[in-house]
């Protein structure tokens, strides 16, 4: 990326970040505040409301005063409309709520960490309880039908709207979806309007993106790779510069949103025109020293972008808060590697 345009999109990435921290502590009217938790009053007309969804739709009949955040990501998206959450599922730090993209935001703020609700949903459910919800969100999360029930017992739930598969929910469905069960519906329009604005942006700064093709990939232990489809929020970043999957690699996506690609099957990387390796514990390095990755022409061409761990955890659930911060980080090099193709 040019020089200028690396300045450019720092600007860029500035401008969002002050308008999502301005929009999200300016709420429509009064704010209630309820120890930890944080909820500004609703948009008139906007609650009460029924949310339709996976399992059987949510009606929230007062505006609520505590929400716990239960999804992946559903946090940021929450924190981006001005209402802070007694419970957080975290996707960066395990231990931690808050992150580099969303740290400003938690302010001082201590809400509940909840590390295991992407893997072990139930085990999550009395510490979400616990902090005395009259809202749940679990948008970014697959509770089965139990589960679901379990929580709308205690407070309305929210989950996935219907037509999308579990993790492979859109950044800009999901800001919708909890913007509207917190009664700011509009608010959540003006966030997701000005990630779009920001990410055309980006795509237009960077016309070396367009009509190039570029996979996300983690080095597995045997020698071979798992690849993120365009359903997996790696895949929907990539997609969000303009770039697309490449058709040659989409039957080894056989789970929905991710695959395995075996060491004898490496060669489909090459139908890539940029490969961007996530590290996870140590998995670049494996990658880097892999001889037969290396012999690649996509490697031996220098268009393979290793990215660190916490930018590859961002680029896992994309957020309105997460999109710009990752955009930092990886557009440069990934626009330096498409310009090599």
């Amino acid at each position: 990326m040019r020089a200028s345009t690396h300045r450019s999109l720092i600007l860029l990435v500035g401008l969002l970040a002050a308008a999502l921290v301005v929009t999200s502590c300016s709420p429509p009217d009064e704010t209630v505040d309820s120890g930890t938790a944080q909820v500004p009053a609703p948009e008139a007309g906007a609650i009460p409301v029924t949310v339709q969804q996976a399992y059987a739709p949510a009606t929230v009949d007062q505006a609520p005063k505590r929400v716990a955040a239960m999804g992946v990501g559903d946090g940021d998206t929450l924190l981006a409309l001005g209402v802070t959450p007694t419970t957080i599922a975290p996707f960066a730090d395990p231990d931690q709520a808050s992150a580099p993209w969303n740290a400003e935001l938690l302010a001082d703020s201590d809400p509940v960490v909840l590390p295991n609700a992407s893997g072990a949903f139930g085990d999550e459910i009395p510490k979400a309880l616990a902090t005395e919800p009259d809202l749940i969100t679990a948008v970014g999360a697959d509770p089965t039908r139990d589960q679901f029930d379990l929580l709308s017992k205690t407070a309305p739930t929210i989950l996935r709207p219907a037509q999308f598969q579990p993790w492979q929910v859109p950044w800009d469905a999901q800001t919708r979806q909890i913007g509207t069960a917190v009664g700011l519906p509009e608010l959540a329009d003006r966030k997701v309007t000005e990630t779009e604005q920001f990410l055309a942006n980006v795509r237009e700064q960077n016309p070396q993106l367009a009509g190039k093709t570029a996979v996300v990939v983690t080095a597995s232990p045997t020698g071979g790779v798992s690849i993120y489809g365009p359903g997996d929020g790696r895949g929907q970043t990539l997609t969000g510069y303009g770039l697309t999957f490449p058709p040659a690699l989409q039957p080894s996506v056989t789970s929905g949103f991710y695959g395995d690609l075996p060491a004898e099957s490496l060669n489909l990387l090459d139908s890539a025109d940029v490969v961007v390796a996530v590290d996870w514990q140590g998995s670049n390095d494996r990658l880097k020293s892999n001889a037969a990755f290396n012999r690649l022409a996509v490697a031996q061409s220098g268009r393979v972008v290793y990215l660190p761990q916490e930018v590859g955890s961002a680029m896992s659930v994309p957020t309105v808060l997460t999109i710009p911060w990752v955009a930092e980080q990886a557009v440069g090099p990934i626009a330096a590697a498409a310009g090599k193709a």
